[in-house]
Parts: C-alpha cells; structure tokens; sequence
C-alpha cells in the first residue's frame, strides 16, 4: 500500500506458486494508490483473492496497526514501519 513499485516489477504483479493453482482461490492480495512505473493494475492477475483497493477506509483495515496490532509490539522490535496510511 501507497508503495513505489520500479518497472522491475511484472505487470502480472504475481505468479502461481510453483507453476500451480495452489491458493489462487483462497489467498487475498490487495494493492492500494501505489505509485512507480510498475504499479499499473492493468496487466495484473485476475484471481478472485486479487483486489485493486480503491477506497482510504478500506485500506486502512490492513495497516500495521488495525491488521496486526503493530503499535503495540513492533517498537520493542526496533523494526521501522508505518502504522497507517
């Protein structure tokens, strides 16, 4: 979410694990308002997990602190991250 993707990235965006449809069908992948020359959405994979999230309050549900609760473990980590948008 609100990454740079560089063009090294593949316009598919993914790949199937090993060559198989493992997961295709359960996974959930999101992309939000990222930005670079590979963040284009218009090549990537149609699998039903794979979204284009669109809306801020949508998004803001898999951040590090409403997803995983990460402000309150990740500074002991020392580990730099985000918590929101």
């Amino acid at each position: 979410m609100k990454t740079y993707l560089d063009s090294l990235i593949d316009p598919a965006g993914w790949m199937e694990w090993n060559g198989t449809d493992f997961a295709i069908k359960t996974l959930c992948y999101g992309e939000y308002a990222n930005t670079g020359p590979g963040s284009s959405t218009a090549e990537r994979v149609r699998w039903p997990g794979y979204h284009v999230i669109t809306s801020a309050t949508t998004a803001s549900q898999f951040t590090v602190e409403n997803f995983i609760n990460g402000s309150s473990w990740l500074p002991a980590t020392s580990v730099p991250y985000t918590a929101g948008l």
